[in-house]
């Protein structure tokens, strides 16, 4: 899929002028407040792995404050949360939403916002507006981080129907998936029913940029043309493990030296592209492991992310023609995720565009580097994605925060765009 084709520039800015939050009536911060004390860890971060007892407590609190609000409440076999208001054209629904589970050490708003946002802008909209025709769902998928097992977006994944069974993965500690996704829906059951939910017509998520380019260029809001495409592989390099005093340099198979190599040179290679085309290597194990071992195996990850597929294919053949160019070491290349990129819905973004504008409000057309549920549900049904800013660019550590007046305005953008699509 040719990025190119997308009828946005990425980076472009449209400019006006600043939110004055007097026009919103509903503001999310103390909602995820309160839902941010759900999890908290020793360190001052919150940890709701997906099925955990935080998790099961999260996912309580999100049900009980949308039954409270009159919306109807149930949830599916992985644990995802629906809650909406019924339309009286009972064929069509759009859908809001994100997700409930964290990753170790996380803030509060990655994830939480789109779930509060949603709940909240149909709230008011029911409140000023009465029933609508379109039925307004908010959804709380279960799991998107893949921070407790080895897997990511296993709730949107079977909610679009491409997961139909729990998978068979274990945990750091050996639980396996099953055995915590049927404790948890044991004891959500107690309190809510639980059944399966058609998909919707179409979907729209609120989220937190978890980047800095909107706070850097001082603009309230991002309009995602496409969430990139996203490859993660493990790297394998062996040598020969050999006595770090008695073997000559020029004689070692050296696998952490080769590592080394390859990764400057793929780095070079990414440099050389430029944005938004990113490589990261997140973790790197190396044994023995002995400070008077030479090593003898280096194995680290690889992660790759663009939104034309194209350029990350590409790229996969630069690392596979490093790789092997390296000497004296076997090297193995396993990719083990492929995400295709999702490109949004032109309609929707440009009725997200027009709204904002109506808002005499700024925004910048970008595309999201980091995965989120909308791309599953890019695979069954229209989408659209809308950031506000992420201070100091910072997410996935307690440090995470977006200010009351973009939370605000995210809810008044998303409240706007419901009303246009369901009433």
């Amino acid at each position: 899929m040719n990025f190119l084709t997308v009828p946005l520039n990425y980076g472009q800015l449209v400019k006006r002028s600043v939110f004055d939050m007097k026009t919103v009536k509903t503001n999310p911060a103390a909602m995820l407040d309160e839902l941010g004390r759900i999890g908290t860890d020793p360190t001052g971060g919150l940890t709701r792995f997906v099925y955990s007892d935080a998790w099961i407590q999260a996912q309580k609190w999100v049900l009980n404050k949308a039954q409270q609000s009159g919306m109807s409440v149930s949830f599916d076999s992985f644990g995802n949360g629906f809650m909406s208001y019924l339309g009286t054209d009972g064929a069509n629904e759009i859908m809001s939403g994100s997700h409930i589970d964290t990753v170790e050490n996380a803030g509060q708003y990655d994830g939480a916002y789109g779930v509060v946002a949603a709940m909240l802008a149909m709230q008011e909209l029911v409140d000023e507006y009465g029933q609508p025709r379109m039925t307004m769902t908010t959804i709380s998928f279960s799991e998107e981080e893949g921070s407790r097992f080895p897997i990511s977006f296993s709730g949107s994944l079977h909610y679009a129907g491409v997961l139909d069974a729990a998978p068979t993965l274990v945990d750091a500690k050996g639980i396996k998936f099953g055995n915590a996704q049927k404790n948890a829906i044991t004891q959500l059951k107690t309190e809510f029913d639980c059944k399966e939910h058609p998909l919707p017509t179409k979907f729209i998520e609120l989220h937190i940029e978890q980047g800095p380019q909107l706070e850097e260029s001082n603009i309230p809001l991002g309009v995602v043309s496409a969430i990139c495409e996203q490859k993660r592989y493990t790297v394998t390099i062996t040598g020969q493990s050999n006595h770090a005093g008695t073997t000559p340099q020029h004689l070692r198979r050296d696998a952490l030296k080769a590592a080394s190599l390859a990764i400057n040179r793929i780095d070079q290679e990414a440099q050389r592209i430029g944005e938004p085309f990113v490589f990261t290597v997140g973790e790197m194990t190396v044994k023995p492991g002995s400070p008077n071992v030479i090593p003898g195996i280096a194995t680290f990850t690889i992660d790759i992310r663009h939104p034309d597929a194209q350029v990350v294919n590409h790229f996969e053949k630069t690392i596979k023609k490093v790789l092997s160019e390296l000497n004296g070491v076997k090297t193995d290349l396993d990719c083990w995720m492929d995400s295709r990129p999702a490109i949004m819905a032109p309609d929707l973004v440009l009725q997200l565009q027009n709204i904002i504008s109506e808002h005499s409000a700024s925004y910048m057309n970008l595309p999201s580097g980091a995965g989120h549920d909308t791309q599953i549900m890019n695979q069954k049904v229209p989408t659209a994605m809308l950031f506000v800013p992420s201070h100091n660019g910072i997410s996935h550590a307690p440090a995470e925060y977006t200010n009351p007046e973009s939370l605000a305005l995210g809810v008044s953008i998303l409240k706007d765009f419901l009303y246009k699509n369901c009433y």
